[in-house]
C-alpha cells in the first residue's frame, strides 16, 4: 500500500540547505512508490494551485534514504499559508497514486485562497523590497520587523510598519558578524573571538547553545543558535560585532538568522545527529553545515578546517559555494590547502613549531605560541589549537589586530567562568575533575587524546545522552569512553532530555555495551540524573583519581556541589 507520510511541514525564513529566500518545505517519508513518481505529481498540482493563486515560485526537493524534501520559495508574508498550499500539493498527488478521484482536485483553492488573503501583509512587503533597494539589512519575525543592526537598529510591531516616505534610509548602518557552525567546537570558538573582540576593545555580542550576550551582559540563558537568537543579538544597540553560533537544528528547521555575514567558520563535521530532518549521512551534513557560506556578502571570507577531510572534498566539488575568499587552517604546516593558499598569497593559518602562524598577502606573522594559550593545556588539547586558529582567522577577517588575536587568546582561561561546560578542570580533595560537554564519539575522542597523559592512581566517566540519540550513537560513545580504561562507569540518567524513551532504557543500553566490553558488573554505577552522578564520582574519589564527568544536563548544579566542596 502507498504511503507517504509527512513528518514535517515548516516555514524556511532565511537562507537554507535549499535555497537562499525564504520558503516552505517538508520531509515526507515514502513506501511502496517511487520518489520520482511522488515529485512529479507535487509539481503537477503544486504548479497549478501556484498559478490558481497568481503565484510564481521556485520550487525544489531532494532525495534521501526512504523519503524526499519538497519544497518552494514564497515571499515572508505568506509562509504559513505556504506551507498549506506545499501539504494540499502532496495530498492530491496522494490521491491520484491511490487512484482515488481527483475530479475535485483543485477544492483546496477557495480555502488556500482565504488564508493568503488573511496572511498577506502588503505593507510589510513593500518595506522588504525597498530595504533590498536601498542596501539596508531588514530583519522578519512574528511581531516585528527591523531596519539596521547595532546601535542603528530600529524595530517597529508587524501591526504597524511605517509609512516608506518617512524612512531616512541613510540612518541605518551593518556591523561586522560572524557565523559559526561546525560538529564540535562551535561554542569555544564563539567565546574565543568574544575575548579577542574584547581585547580590541569593541563592544561584540554572542549567540550561542548555552546564552546570548551582548558587552558582557547576559540577556537570557537558553539555547539561542537559531535564527531568533541572531536576529535578538543584531538588533541589540549595545552590539558593534555580533558572534552567532549557528547549529545544524536551527539552520534545517528555518534557515539562518542573517544574510550578511563578513566571516563563516566551519569548525568540523562528524556523525552526529543522523536520520532528523532528512539528513543520514556524514556528507549530507557537511552541506547543512555549508550553508553559512549562502550568508557571505561578497567580499566575506569562508575559513575552514583543512584538516577535517570531508570538508576538503565537498569545497573542491562545489566552489561555487565559495562566494568570496577563503582561509584554510591546520595543525600540519605542510596541509596541501595551506601551502596553495601561500602559493596564491591568500590567508591561511598553521601550526609549525609550537606557534600559530597566519599569512595573507605573501606576509607570514607569528601569532602566539600554543604553550600561550591556556586552552590548549599547552598543546595537548590540539582540538583547542584548531579552535584557536579558527577564531584567530575569523577575528583577523574581521578586521582585529594581531596583536590583540594574541592577547584574546591569551586571556581565554576556558573555565566555568568564560566557557562553562567546555573542558573545565578543577582540583577537589586531591582528585582531578573535569567537566565537558562532549556529546558525540568525535568530541569524546578529542578530549579522551587530551585527557589520556595525565597521571592518575584510578579513572572514572560518567555517560548520560539524550533520548534522542540513537542506539547505535550510545554504543559507539561508550566504545570511546571505554578507551580511557576506566575503573568505574557511572550511566547518569538524564529525566529532562528522554526524548521518547522510558527512564532506565539509555543507562541499560551502556551498561550492556560496557558488559560486553569487559567491565564487571561491580564497575557500572546507576546515577538517577548528572548532578547524582558527580555526587557519586566525588564520594568514590580520592587524591590522585581523575574524573570525567560528561555534564549534558545540571551544569550549573553540578558546578555549584563543586563549589560548595572546596
Amino acid at each position: 500500500m502507498i504511503c507517504l507520510n509527512v513528518d514535517e511541514s515548516r516555514r524556511l525564513t532565511g537562507p537554507n540547505l535549499f535555497i537562499d529566500a525564504p520558503g516552505a518545505v517538508m520531509e515526507v517519508y515514502i513506501s511502496d512508490v517511487e520518489s520520482s513518481q511522488v515529485i512529479a505529481l507535487w509539481e503537477k498540482y503544486l504548479k497549478q494551485i501556484l498559478a490558481s493563486l497568481g503565484l510564481t515560485a521556485e520550487l525544489f526537493h531532494r532525495n534521501y534514504d526512504g523519503g524526499v524534501n519538497l519544497g518552494f520559495s514564497a515571499d515572508e508574508d505568506m509562509l504559513y499559508t505556504a506551507c498549506e498550499i506545499n501539504e494540499a500539493a502532496l495530498e492530491l498527488a496522494g490521491n491520484e497514486l491511490s487512484a482515488e478521484t481527483t475530479d475535485q482536485a483543485l477544492n483546496p483553492i477557495n480555502n488556500l485562497k482565504q488564508l493568503l488573503l488573511e496572511e498577506r501583509n502588503p505593507s510589510l512587503l513593500a518595506l522588504i523590497h525597498a530595504a533590498k533597494a536601498h542596501q539596508v539589512t531588514c530583519l522578519v519575525d512574528d511581531d516585528e520587523i527591523s531596519l539596521g543592526m547595532g546601535k542603528s537598529c530600529q524595530c517597529w510591531p508587524i501591526s504597524q510598519i511605517p509609512e516608506l516616505s518617512s524612512i531616512c534610509w541613510k540612518d541605518y548602518h551593518d556591523i561586522p558578524v560572524a557565523l559559526v557552525t561546525g560538529t564540535n567546537g562551535k561554542s569555544t570558538s564563539v567565546r574565543m573571538c568574544d575575548a579577542i573582540v574584547a581585547a580590541s576593545g569593541v563592544s561584540a555580542g554572542s549567540t550561542s547553545t548555552d546564552y546570548i550576550k551582548a558587552n558582557h551582559t547576559i540577556i537570557d540563558k537558553g539555547d539561542y543558535s537559531g535564527p531568533i537568537g541572531a536576529r535578538t543579538l543584531i538588533r541589540d544597540h549595545r552590539v558593534e560585532l555580533a558572534l552567532l553560533e549557528v547549529a545544524r537544528g536551527g539552520m534545517l528547521r528555518r534557515g539562518l538568522g542573517t544574510n550578511k555575514a563578513k566571516a563563516a567558520l566551519i569548525t568540523n563535521v562528524a556523525d552526529d545527529h543522523l536520520g532528523q530532518y532528512g539528513i543520514t549521512t556524514v556528507e549530507e551534513l557537511i552541506a547543512v553545515k555549508a550553508i553559512v557560506a549562502r550568508s557571505l556578502t561578497e567580499d566575506g571570507t569562508l575559513v575552514v578546517n583543512a584538516d577535517d577531510p570531508g570538508l576538503v572534498d565537498y569545497f573542491e566539488k562545489n566552489p561555487q559555494l565559495i562566494r568570496g575568499k577563503i582561509c584554510w587552517f591546520s595543525l600540519n604546516s605542510t596541509n596541501e590547502k595551506v601551502l596553495k593558499q601561500k602559493q596564491l598569497q591568500q590567508s591561511a593559518l598553521w601550526l609549525e613549531d609550537g606557534k600559530i602562524i597566519l599569512s595573507d598577502a605573501g606576509q607570514s606573522t607569528t601569532l602566539i605560541a600554543v604553550n600561550d594559550i591556556p586552552t590548549t593545556k599547552n598543546g595537548a588539547a590540539r582540538h583547542n589549537i584548531s579552535n584557536s586558529m579558527g577564531a584567530a582567522a575569523v577575528c583577523y577577517v574581521l578586521g582585529i589586530g594581531v596583536e590583540a588575536i594574541a592577547s584574546g587568546l591569551k586571556n581565554f582561561r576556558g573555565d566555568n567562568s568564560d566557557n562553562p561546560g567546555r573542558g573545565n578542570y578543577f582540583t577537589i580533595n586531591g582528585a582531578t575533575v573535569l567537566i565537558d560537554f562532549a556529546h558525540n564519539a568525535h568530541s569524546l575522542s578529542a578530549v579522551i587524546e587530551t585527557v589520556s597523559a595525565i597521571p592518575a592512581k584510578r579513572r572514572l566517566i560518567m555517560l548520560g545522552h539524550a533520548g534522542d540519540r540513537t542506539d547505535r550513537d550510545i554504543i559507539n560513545l561508550t566504545d570511546v569512553a571505554s578507551s580511557l580504561k576506566p575503573d568505574v562507569v557511572i550511566t547518569a540518567e538524564i529525566p529532562d532530555y528522554l526524548r521518547g524513551r522510558d527512564l532506565g532504557t539509555i543507562p541499560l543500553i551502556i551498561r550492556e555495551r560496557c558488559l560486553a566490553k569487559g567491565f564487571k558488573d561491580e564497575q557500572i554505577i546507576y546515577a538517577k540524573d548528572c548532578l547524582d552522578g558527580a555526587k557519586i564520582a566525588l564520594k568514590w574519589a580520592t587524591p590522585g583519581d581523575f574524573i570525567l564527568l560528561l555534564a549534558l544536563d545540571q551544569r550549573d548544579d553540578i558546578f555549584q556541589y563543586l563549589g560548595s566542596l572546596g
